[in-house]
């Protein structure tokens, strides 16, 4: 199955979205074998993995703005941009509690 240039970035959107769900329920979705977040409280992996999909949020807005589509440069600048600031928020009220967390 092969995906065309065009659509690249609006797949990528939706792959990353449910990465990030995954990322965020997976304590509760596999509780006996979650390595995040662990018991002693440290966040950091839960950081670096939303980072790293925060990332990915930029590399699709980049896919989409070089389409030449004006629908999928539309669609991939206000999801993108909208996904890009929502998880910037998350990652950064994660790294405040996990500042407050460490002794």
């Amino acid at each position: 199955m092969s995906i065309s240039k065009e659509n690249k970035p609006i797949v990528l959107t939706v792959i990353l979205l449910a990465a990030a769900f995954v990322v965020f329920f997976a304590n509760r979705l596999l509780p006996q074998n979650s390595i995040f977040p662990s018991e002693t409280g440290d966040l950091t992996i839960l950081l670096w993995l939303f980072f790293a999909i925060d990332i990915g949020f930029i590399v699709a807005l980049v896919l989409g703005v070089r389409t030449k589509r004006p629908s999928i440069v539309w669609f991939s600048i206000i999801a993108n941009s909208l996904f890009f600031v929502l998880l910037s928020v998350l990652i950064f009220l994660l790294a405040i509690a996990n500042g407050i967390s460490e002794p």
